[in-house]
Parts: C-alpha cells; sequence; structure tokens
C-alpha cells in the first residue's frame, strides 16, 4: 500500500512551510530577528524531534504492521525474502517518524501564530469586533498547522505503517520538542503579560546583559584624521 504522506514532503511542509511563513512576516516587518528566530526554532525543534525519535527506533524498535508483507516469508528456505532495507526498516515502528516530524514543525508554526494574535489567551483585550480581531477566527488559524499534522499522524495507521502506540509518543515528541524550542526564541503565548503594547508579537532578546550591549557607535576618527592632513 503507498504512503499517503511521503517522508519527503512530510519533512518539506514541516520545515518550509513554517520558513516561509517566518520570512515572509519578518520581511515585511523590516525585522532580521523575527526571521532569525523563527528558522532556528523551527530547525531546533525538528532535530530535536528527529533525535529523540531515531534513538528510540534503534533502542526499542518493535515490528512495523506490514513486516510479514516486507519479509517474503518463504516455508523452503525458512527465512525472509524481501529487499534487506526494507525488512530493517520493518524493524524500527516505533516511535512514528512521521508523527514527530510533523507535529514539531506544525505545532511550532500553531505556537507562533497564537503568540502572534493572542488566540490561546483569552484574557487579552480585544479592538472593536471585525473578521481580523474576532477570537474565533484567530483560533480557528491557530489549529490549521495542528490538523495537517494529525492528518500525517492518522494516515500513518490508514497506510498500516504504524500501531496507534508509535503514532501517539511520535506525536508527544514532536509537541514537546516544538514547545521547549519555541519558548527558547519566544514567549509564552499562554502569558497575557507577553501580550502587552510594547512586547506584543515579539522574539525574545536572547543577549540583555551589559557584556553584549553595544554602548558606543563605530567612529571612523583614524580615517577623517587622515582626510583632514592630505587637506
Amino acid at each position: 500500500m503507498h504512503n499517503q504522506v511521503t517522508s519527503f514532503w512530510n519533512h518539506i511542509v514541516a520545515l518550509f512551510v513554517p520558513i516561509i511563513i517566518f520570512m515572509v512576516v519578518g520581511g515585511l516587518r523590516r525585522s532580521l530577528l523575527e526571521i532569525h528566530h523563527g528558522i532556528l526554532a523551527v530547525l531546533a525543534a525538528l532535530g530535536l524531534a528527529r533525535l529523540i525519535t531515531q534513538f528510540l527506533k534503534h533502542r526499542v524498535g518493535r515490528l512495523r504492521p506490514d513486516f510479514l508483507a516486507r519479509c517474503k516469508w518463504d516455508k523452503v528456505l525458512e527465512a525472509c525474502t524481501g529487499k534487506e532495507q526494507t525488512i530493517v526498516d520493518g524493524r524500527k515502528s516505533f516511535p512514528s517518524g512521521h508523527s514527530s516530524t510533523a507535529f514539531s514543525g506544525m505545532f511550532l508554526l500553531s505556537l507562533w501564530l497564537a503568540g502572534q494574535t493572542a488566540a490561546w489567551c483569552f484574557h487579552v483585550p480585544r479592538p472593536a469586533r471585525t473578521i481580523s480581531s474576532s477570537q474565533m477566527t484567530r483560533f480557528i488559524l491557530t489549529l490549521l498547522p495542528i490538523s495537517w499534522a494529525t492528518f500525517v499522524a492518522i494516515s500513518r495507521v490508514e497506510d498500516y505503517r504504524h500501531h496507534k502506540e508509535d503514532v501517539i509518543v511520535g506525536s508527544l515528541i514532536g509537541i514537546a520538542s516544538a514547545w521547549i524550542c519555541y519558548l527558547i526564541f519566544w514567549p509564552n503565548p499562554f502569558s497575557a503579560a507577553n501580550f502587552d503594547q510594547r512586547a506584543f508579537g515579539h522574539p525574545r532578546l536572547l543577549y540583555t546583559d551589559k557584556e553584549y550591549e553595544r554602548t558606543v557607535d563605530f567612529e571612523l576618527t583614524a580615517l577623517e584624521d587622515d582626510a583632514a592632513n592630505v587637506v
């Protein structure tokens, strides 16, 4: 049976959809910091999820539901006659890599959308009622990326590639990775304190110590002195 969502397209969507959105929004706002933090957050989330998933796949393993089809058991030889790589991959069912990848990228995007719109923080005051300021509209918008990740996870059970436990654990790995990496670079989308007029939608400033602050502007004193001497 074919895959409804291939590994290639799953990675493309989980990685490049958030990056493109970060770049477009950051470009419109002329904020290199937002682009920088957004790209680093999604790369870190996908990297962390993949690290945990691959560790568990090699540590736990578990046969996939379609392992017998991959094995192509020969009664005479009493051995599997399928392709070696296919058989080996059939022993790495737990956890679902598709699920962890999809949720690490898409849940991070949902967190970012919630951080930009305050959709998950119901204590933030709202402006006059319009479609763009509707709490329901914003809430639904933040659920769209999660809906895609959920579809990917469900498709792995439908395609007979994973057990339901594999998909659940893989999804939780992706969610946890996205949550950790998002909070490194962006404020908590559930906290009303992060939605005041000054900090609304802005990324964290990772370096605030005085040693990292530039207190003196660059000067071209020596160059100016040389020019004066020439005259």
